[in-house]
């Protein structure tokens, strides 16, 4: 199951970049940095959210039905993913 391991850690650099999207929103920007900032609103607002809402769910299943055990994860990305997904979620509708 490093398969998921890894996915919740991009998942969580992706909900990293949603922040820093809804971040630059609300703020003035010089635009000094287009390059750099096309990428993370990519990341940020195309990926982020359904990629974590898929992970969310398929990793609360997955502990559910006990295929993979809560050690073998790195819990505190796994509850800050879930943390982020209910600020995307209020963001989004």
């Amino acid at each position: 199951m490093h398969w998921i391991r890894f996915l919740l850690k991009f998942a969580f650099i992706c909900n990293l970049c949603f922040l820093i999207s809804e971040i630059l929103r609300i703020t003035t920007y010089s635009h000094s940095l287009d390059t750099l900032v096309n990428h993370v609103l990519v990341l940020g607002v195309g990926i982020a959210f359904p990629l974590n809402g898929i992970l969310c769910i398929l990793t609360a299943v997955l502990l559910l039905l006990k295929k993979i055990q809560w050690k073998t994860l790195p819990p505190w990305v796994y509850l800050c993913n879930i943390a982020i997904f209910i600020f995307q979620l209020i963001v989004n509708y």
